[in-house]
This record gives structure tokens, sequence and C-alpha cells, in this order.
């Protein structure tokens, strides 16, 4: 049986993008209001009634404000990230700058952080076009990710190549590493927004990265063995 397809131009839908993102802003501007004004109550509480600091659900409540707080950061931060401010950029030295920056806490945690790069790489991504601060946040994200996902003596291999198998050549980013597998059924989930497997998290990092990515036309895969987790970005080269 012959299935109808709708077709939707692209005006159609960057403004369906924008209709969804201001109402996403609206609701997170709403709920800052008056999560504020219990933030302030409660400093305001704490102050003039110094004993209920000693109230045994006292720090947890305030505990849930920030996370509170840093959530809807979060939700505002996913809502703008496609919002890109495209410049040339030293792509490679963006890169090597961040793995630069987790090397102390990987020394720290007594895991083998690395970086290589294929010498195709140190000529083609000196002017890259990009929004540099956000491919940043992409990277600390997922290297943050997988020092989270390692013990000591473990590794993180980062490793930059040109990607020439198919007819387009694509920048390939690797992020390995031999820590915890990732569950086979949370796989399909693990870029979902708001969904996450950990104890702690927000489930928006990888979310995040995820349209980061995509923003510049790119994608990003994952998989996972009981010897190796690996996240793959590729980007093309324009």
């Amino acid at each position: 049986m012959d299935q109808d397809y709708i077709q939707i131009s692209d005006d159609t839908i960057q403004k369906i993008t924008d209709e969804h993102n201001r109402i996403i802003s609206m609701f997170i501007h709403e709920l800052r209001n008056p999560l504020s004004l219990i933030k302030g109550t409660l400093q305001y509480i704490e102050m003039k009634y110094t004993e209920v600091s000693e109230y045994k659900y006292w720090d947890q409540l305030s505990d849930l404000i920030l996370d509170m707080e840093h959530m809807l950061s979060e939700a505002s931060l996913l809502n703008s990230v496609t919002n890109l401010n495209i410049k040339n950029s030293n792509l490679l030295s963006l890169i090597h700058t961040v793995v630069d920056n987790y090397m102390p806490q990987a020394e720290n945690q007594q895991k083998l952080l690395s970086f290589k790069a294929s010498s195709q790489c140190e000529s083609l991504l000196t002017s890259y076009p990009c929004d540099s601060d956000k491919i940043k946040q992409a990277i600390s994200n997922l290297i943050k990710n997988a020092l989270e996902a390692t013990s000591p003596g473990n590794f993180i291999d980062i490793n930059l190549s040109i990607d020439s198998k198919d007819t387009d050549s694509l920048l390939s980013i690797q992020i390995n590493n031999n820590g915890l597998p990732i569950p086979e059924d949370d796989i399909d989930s693990i870029f979902l927004p708001f969904v996450s497997h950990k104890t702690g998290g927000t489930g928006v990092g990888l979310a995040l990265v995820k349209r980061i990515v995509e923003a510049h036309k790119g994608s990003i895969h994952v998989s996972s063995t009981d010897e190796l987790t690996g996240f793959t970005i590729l980007l093309p080269l324009l």
C-alpha cells in the first residue's frame, strides 16, 4: 500500500524550532522566579532562626534547591545550544587545550589521559569554521564522562583522524576508555535529555554533546563492550 509523505520546508521547520525554543525559554523563566523566592525565603529563615541548620533535613532541602537551579541552567543551555557563533578556529589546538586542562585531574585520579592527531589533521584543522566555545564544551563533556566511568589504572584516549572512506572526507574525533561498559539497554537512550543512568546525573551532558555536534552538521556514535567504550564524533571538512 502506498504511503503518503508530507514534505516540510526548511523555513517551516525553523519556525517550529523557534517557537519550541520560545516556549521552553518562557517555561524556564517562569520556574526561576518562584525558585528564587523559595531560595531567598530559606536563606532568611536560616539567618533569622539559626537553630534550623541543626534540623537533619535542612541541608537536604538546600541541596535540592541547588539541584533544581542546576537543572534549569542546563535546560536553558540545552535550549540555546543550536545558536552558533561560527568563526574560523584552530580546532586542533582547541581540542588539545581541552585535553591538557583535564590532565591534572586524570593524574590525580591515576588515570592515563592521552591525545593523538594524525598528520592530516595538523594541516586541515588550523582554520576550521565552528563555534569554538560549543565544540570545547562538547569535548569537555565527553572527557568528563569518561573520567567518571573509569577507575585508577584505566586509560582515556582522544584520537583525531580524517575519515575518507566515503565520498566526502570527515573529521573523526574518537574518545575511548576501558572503564565500566555502558549497559546495552542504556545505549539507545544515552543521548536523550534528562535521562540519566548514573547517580546524581541530570541527563543533560550527552544530550548537549549530540545537539552541538548535529548543529555543526555532524553526527555522534557510541559503542561499548567489556573491553572498550568509545564515542566517535564525525564532522564535515568544509
